[in-house]
């Protein structure tokens, strides 16, 4: 939900999926996990906590699938 309502308010992508996994690290600090956002441009980002985080993009403008790697925050 966090990241659909700062991307409603302006947030790209990457810099929601941040926000959401900072929060949630602020108040669980032993989390691992990641979150992948998209909004309807097909701009996307991901952001991770506690683990390296890979995804993967395919649209129809592309021949083959693109995977991208996601450091953690922390």
């Amino acid at each position: 939900y966090q990241v659909v309502e700062s991307m409603r308010l302006g947030m790209e992508p990457k810099r929601a999926a941040e926000d959401a996994v900072l929060r949630i690290g602020r108040k669980y600090p032993d989390f691992v996990g990641a979150v992948f956002a998209v909004n309807r441009d097909g701009v996307h980002g991901g952001a991770c906590y506690g683990w390296t985080f890979q995804y993967s993009v395919r649209s129809p403008n592309m021949q083959d699938v693109e995977v991208f790697t996601v450091l953690p925050l922390s």
